[in-house]
């Protein structure tokens, strides 16, 4: 990534020179006014490219040495991680927790805490790229998550976008409990003119699937997770279905602790993806780092507001670095050692 800063007399004169010098992909990290000389002036600091994951080199090892090899990394893994932990963390490290971001996603960039700006900004794009959702998901598509986040209307906004690519579409609603949900959901259905079918009780699920087989994707919407409907429940409707998976539906601006609870809590099902909702509403994108965990599932799309089909988004490296810098501090000289 290619991190440029820019000054001038005005604001619109320094982003002029942002998009002349870097084009229009160009990402704003900050934008400050700054004293030059007896005056002041803006500055803009720019950033450009997202630098495509490293490729792993596999490398013929002699035979007879591998596990010598081995043993030999593991112990500077081990001498690396003692030398960091008998020495303090980087003032930029501690920059970006202050920040929200969460400590078990800043030792990704650095196990050590020794991080600088420089290094932070090389690496993002890695993990990032890692984090894009599949382009393919299976047949049946459960969309899970707490009260309010938007399930039903990101089951809608899918099932409208594959509509439009010329797939066969069926809905169901499992909510059939909670006050306004099948009229919301028939209102969007019968807008889009997608067909729509209600089970109440878990054992008809795989027969009212069996007789949807004219259907290319059936779009499941479920009750809120919950005592009503845990994840035990999700485990026994899934049992006897072969092409399945589940969308975890959260809003973009909940707290780490709280993705990582509904996570350890939905282990062992099969998530193929995040939708994250509400990106309006983001503030900070700090918090938000907790989706570059390893046992994370990958973003697949991203809501952008209320509107049904319109404000639904494929997730791209592109877009998640934008929520991921939204209000980040970077600047250098923001930080103080300790």
């Amino acid at each position: 990534m290619k991190v440029q800063k820019f000054r001038a007399k005005t604001s619109m004169q320094a982003l002029a020179q942002v998009k002349e010098a870097l084009g229009e992909e160009a990402v704003i990290l900050s934008s400050k006014r700054v004293k030059e000389g007896s005056s002041w002036v803006y500055e803009i600091t720019a950033a450009i490219d997202i630098d495509p994951p490293l490729q792993d080199c596999k490398v013929r090892e002699p035979e007879g040495f591998s596990t010598l090899l081995r043993e030999i990394e593991h112990i500077k893994e081990m001498l690396t991680r003692l030398d960091g932990s008998l020495r303090p963390k980087s003032s930029f490290y501690y920059h970006l927790l202050a920040q929200e971001i969460p400590p078990r996603v800043l030792s990704l960039f650095s196990n050590n805490g020794h991080l600088e700006p420089e290094s932070f900004l090389k690496l993002l794009p890695q993990h990032i790229s890692r984090k894009v959702g599949l382009c393919e998901f299976p047949r049946v598509q459960f969309f899970v998550g707490q009260g309010g986040v938007g399930k039903t209307t990101s089951a809608v906004k899918l099932a409208a976008r594959y509509m439009y690519q010329g797939h066969r579409i069926a809905l169901i609603s499992l909510d059939t409990v909670r006050i306004g949900a099948r009229e919301q959901i028939e209102r969007f259905a019968h807008i889009l003119e997608i067909p729509l079918f209600f089970v109440r009780k878990d054992h008809e699920l795989v027969k009212t699937i069996a007789e949807l087989e004219q259907y290319d994707y059936i779009l499941i919407d479920t009750p809120a997770l919950g005592a009503f409907f845990p994840p035990t429940r999700l485990l026994r409707l899934l049992q006897g279905l072969n092409e399945a998976g589940l969308h975890l539906v959260i809003r973009a601006p909940e707290s780490p602790s709280v993705a990582f609870s509904l996570l350890e809590k939905l282990k062992g099902l099969t998530l193929v993806s995040l939708i994250l909702t509400h990106s309006e509403s983001l503030t900070l994108g700090g918090p938000l780092f907790w989706i570059l965990s390893p046992h994370v599932p990958p973003v697949s799309f991203i809501s952008t507001g209320e509107r049904v089909p319109e404000d639904f988004e494929r997730a791209t490296s592109r877009r998640l670095l934008g929520l991921l810098l939204r209000n980040l501090e970077l600047e250098r000289d923001k930080c103080t050692k300790t």
